[in-house]
C-alpha cells in the first residue's frame, strides 16, 4: 500500500486506509428521486384543488381576476390537463431520474490527511458535461459542519458542508428579497453529499484541523528566527562599525 492510499478517506470510516476515492450512496440516488417525485405529486394536487375551487363561481372569479392566463385551464378542463400534465411529469421524472443517476455515478471525494508529505485538503469532482475539480485545502477551512433534511433521515445520509476562509466575502445584500435568497442559498464553499459516515467524516476533518493548528505555529516560529539570523549580516555589521568609528570621532 502506497504513503497516498494511507491518507485518503474511503467509506467506511474505519477503513480509511482501502482507497483513494469513496463515492455517495446510492440513498443519495434514491432521495434525489423522492424529492422530485414528491415535488410533482404536490403539483397534481395543487392542480386538482385548484379546478374544484373552479366550481365554485366567487373563487373562480378571484382567481381570475389575478391570473387571466388561467382562464385557459378553465377552458380546457381537468381531465385534459391532467393527462397533459401527468404525461409531462413521468416524462420528467424518467428524464431526471437517468440524469440524476449518471450525475451521482460521476461524483468523487477525497480526504487527504497529515499522513505523509503532501498537504492535506479535500478534493471533489462532480459534473457530467462541465466537470468541475477542487481541492480544497485544510489551512483554508474555517467551519466544518453537518446537514441533515428530512429525506436524509429517511435515508439515513447527511452532508458535510465546509466553508473556507473568503468563501462568503463579497456584495452584502441590501433588499429584502436578495436576504433571504442569500439565507436559503448555502454558505459553504463545497459540500459532500450523500454519505452515511457524515458525522464520522466531519469529526475526521475538525481533528485534523487542529493538528495544522498546532503544527502551523512551529513553522511560523522558525520562520522569524531565520528572519532574526539575517539581520545580522555582515553588512550590518559594518555599518554598526561605522556608525561607532563616527560617534568616536565626533567625540574628540
Amino acid at each position: 500500500m502506497t504513503h497516498d492510499e494511507e491518507r485518503v478517506i474511503r467509506p467506511p470510516i474505519d477503513q480509511i486506509s482501502s482507497g483513494r476515492v469513496f463515492q455517495p450512496t446510492n440513498a443519495f440516488l434514491y432521495k434525489k428521486m423522492l424529492k422530485v417525485g414528491t415535488v410533482l405529486v404536490l403539483i397534481w394536487f395543487a392542480l386538482r384543488v385548484l379546478f374544484i375551487g373552479f366550481t365554485n363561481p366567487t373563487f373562480l372569479e378571484i382567481i381570475l381576476a389575478l391570473s387571466q392566463p388561467l382562464e385557459i385551464l378553465v377552458m380546457i378542463g381537468w381531465e385534459t390537463t391532467n393527462i397533459v400534465y401527468v404525461s409531462v411529469a413521468l416524462a420528467f421524472f424518467i428524464v431526471g431520474s437517468i440524469y440524476s443517476f449518471i450525475y451521482v455515478r460521476r461524483i468523487e471525494y477525497s480526504v487527504l490527511g497529515w499522513e505523509g508529505d503532501a498537504m492535506p485538503e479535500i478534493y471533489t469532482r462532480k459534473g457530467i458535461i462541465n466537470i468541475t475539480k477542487k481541492h480544497v485545502p485544510f489551512r483554508t477551512i474555517v467551519n466544518v459542519r453537518t446537514r441533515k433534511g428530512i429525506f436524509d433521515r429517511l435515508f439515513g445520509i447527511g452532508t458535510v458542508l465546509i466553508e473556507t476562509a473568503g468563501g462568503s466575502t463579497g456584495v452584502q445584500p441590501t433588499g429584502l428579497i436578495s436576504v433571504i435568497i442569500q439565507r436559503l442559498r448555502s454558505e459553504a464553499e463545497e459540500k459532500i453529499e450523500g454519505i452515511k459516515f457524515h458525522e464520522e467524516l466531519r469529526d475526521f476533518i475538525l481533528r485534523e484541523m487542529r493538528f495544522f493548528g498546532r503544527s502551523a505555529p512551529i513553522s511560523t516560529t522558525a520562520r522569524h528566527l531565520r528572519n532574526r539570523r539575517r539581520v545580522l549580516t555582515r553588512n550590518t555589521l559594518d555599518a554598526f562599525i561605522e556608525i561607532r568609528d563616527v560617534l568616536r570621532e565626533s567625540e574628540r
